[in-house]
């Protein structure tokens, strides 16, 4: 009897770790708890680019158009993002900032992306983010991109931000029309999202 229920429980056991799988592209931690900069992620899923979407020292200073933004995230959580309208955990998003230029080559009228400025990450890892289960990133450095970096403080403004104003959990899923449209099918927009609610002032 003892072994057939230590039998059954270690099917059980091995059954509940199988149902919740790693994902195979999560993020890379070393043992000081800094994440690893995802080298590839420009062939990850591209979820959207924005114009004028920056803030803090990465935004327009008046002297220069309004940068762009391009947000890639990990394909095996877009996998299941589209499976369930929920981020598992194992999301990493990758922001890359980029330059706005104007009159390059034969355009005379728009603007087109330039130099990368600026490389941001937000990760998704209920274990090791307890509180909100989100932590954010920045690569910034003054001789370009570190190699990884320790998560941004809770008491960083980005995290009641994303807390305030995400439609599906901590993210701004609203910004990603076709993933959003999944998340209003599958239920997952939280209920207190209000699409007509601003900022009451500019994010810092």
């Amino acid at each position: 009897m003892r072994l057939a229920s230590s039998l059954i429980l270690a099917t059980l056991a091995a059954t509940t770790f199988m149902a919740v799988p790693a994902l195979a592209d999560a993020p890379a931690f070393n043992a000081a708890g800094e994440l690893e900069r995802p080298a590839d992620y420009r062939s990850w899923v591209f979820l959207t680019s924005g114009l004028g979407m920056t803030y803090g020292p990465n935004s327009s200073d008046g002297n220069r158009p309004a940068p762009f933004t391009n947000v890639f995230v990990n394909p095996e959580a877009y996998k299941a993002f589209v499976k369930s309208g929920r981020w598992p955990d194992g999301t990493l998003f990758a922001l890359e900032i980029r330059l706005a230029e104007e009159n390059v080559s034969i355009n005379t009228g728009g603007r087109t992306q330039g130099a990368m400025v600026a490389l941001e990450a937000a990760v998704k890892d209920s274990k090791r983010y307890p509180e909100g289960g989100w932590a954010y990133f920045s690569f910034d450095g003054e001789k370009g991109l570190k190699p990884r970096v320790a998560p941004f403080p809770r008491s960083a403004d980005c995290y009641s931000c994303h807390r305030s104003h995400g439609a599906v959990e901590w993210t701004f899923t609203q910004f990603y029309p076709e993933l959003f449209d999944i998340a209003k099918q599958k239920g997952t927009v939280r209920p207190d999202y209000d699409p007509a609610r601003k900022l009451t002032a500019p994010a810092p």
